[in-house]
């Protein structure tokens, strides 16, 4: 068993996060043995449970600042004690703290970058600075989660390659028909209305606005349709005035943070994303994985992984071609079911969790067997 010490920012509701649930659930069946190291205490306690269930630790590092000293002795001891093999960073603070930790206990590291996003503040610049030398001078390997993550970073690390493993995604266990549609009918009141999904956190990048605008077209030419919000955020007040100020509150459904996402996945008709800027988005895969056609904005590693046959993909800021596309695809039920099934393929073949633990695990032999080389017994 190879020994790996995951370490991340938080275990609140994201995208990174759910990554590591479905590491955590999978990381034995593969030959590995993990322990997962937060630098908060809080999480989303399904997360959490979902990983102790799994029979993973989860150890929690709080401090009141990122360069806490104490914090940063302990992270070195539990390395040493937990007697690990590498050490793999995700986000920010845990890619500065991780890697140096790393390095100061021998060990080696691998810094996974899931974003193309850096805000414009002072404080996420200095960070972003930090990171990139923290990485480009103590990580063992530099790891992003889609091709246009690592092109968008790769002017920070000079002539190092950076590796590229795509997200990887569970395939659920999805109701039965009948249990479908007495869920359909218990969310829409009425299963008969076609059903558009979206999930994230209500945030600038998401693009939320666009979508209300998007929806607002729509609902004025085609069937009534619904559209189903799973998310929270700092932009969630000023999304609920955009719904209220256009009358749409009977159609618009804010669900608010979920457990049960892939449930709620399999009972749309369509995922649609409106997104300003993104890296590879799980919840564009996990859409494709349940047999959802994916109507999206062309940014991040959106149109690598939606393609002609699987969805549409528009340009962002125009809400009046996401509206077309989705109207489209409400129209035509036997177009969106044949895109539906093509997803579900794609997603199986390219984006499962079993590919992606396997990548995962012929990183960490090349990573461990380069530092055997390097460091004979």
């Amino acid at each position: 068993m190879i020994r790996v010490a995951v370490v991340i920012d938080s275990l609140k509701v994201g995208g990174a996060q759910r990554l590591i649930s479905a590491y955590a659930s999978a990381a034995a069946s593969h030959g590995l043995s993990p322990v997962i190291i937060t630098l908060r205490e809080d999480g989303a306690p399904f997360l959490l449970e979902s990983i102790r269930a799994a029979g993973v630790r989860v150890i929690p590092l709080r401090a009141p600042s990122l360069f806490n000293l104490q914090r940063w002795q302990k992270l070195v001891e539990i390395l040493q004690e937990e007697r690990v093999d590498l050490v793999q960073t995700h986000l920010v603070y845990s890619n500065i703290l991780g890697s140096l930790a790393a390095h100061r206990a021998g060990l080696p590291a691998i810094a996974t970058l899931h974003s193309t996003t850096v805000r414009g503040d002072w404080k996420s610049r200095i960070l972003k600075r930090m990171e990139n030398y923290c990485l480009q001078t103590y990580a063992t390997r530099i790891l992003a989660v889609g091709k246009v993550v690592a092109d968008f970073n790769q002017g920070n690390y000079g002539d190092r390659a950076i590796d590229v493993i795509p997200n990887g995604i569970p395939q659920p266990d999805l109701p039965a028909n009948q249990e479908r549609e007495r869920l359909r009918r218990e969310i829409l009141g009425d299963s008969s209305s076609s059903l558009i999904i979206t999930v994230g956190r209500f945030s600038r990048a998401k693009g939320y606005e666009d979508m209300i605008d998007a929806f607002h077209l729509l609902s004025q030419r085609a069937h009534k349709p619904k559209l189903l919000m799973v998310g929270a955020g700092s932009h969630f007040e000023s999304i609920r005035e955009q719904i209220g100020n256009l009358d749409l509150n009977q159609s618009v459904i804010l669900a608010g943070e979920r457990e049960d996402v892939h449930q709620l996945l399999a009972l749309s008709d369509v995922y649609a994303s409106s997104s300003h800027r993104e890296g590879l988005p799980l919840a564009v895969l996990e859409a494709m994985m349940v047999g959802l056609p994916v109507v999206a904005t062309s940014v991040g590693d959106i149109p690598n992984v939606v393609t002609e046959e699987t969805g549409v993909v528009v340009p962002p800021h125009r809400p009046e071609l996401l509206a077309a596309a989705l109207e489209d695809l409400l129209q035509n039920p036997e177009k969106r079911q044949a895109m539906g099934l093509a997803a579900h393929r794609r997603a199986m073949d390219e984006y499962s969790v079993d590919a992606w633990m396997k990548r995962h695990l012929d990183l960490y032999r090349d990573v461990l067997a380069s530092r055997n080389e390097e460091h004979p017994a």
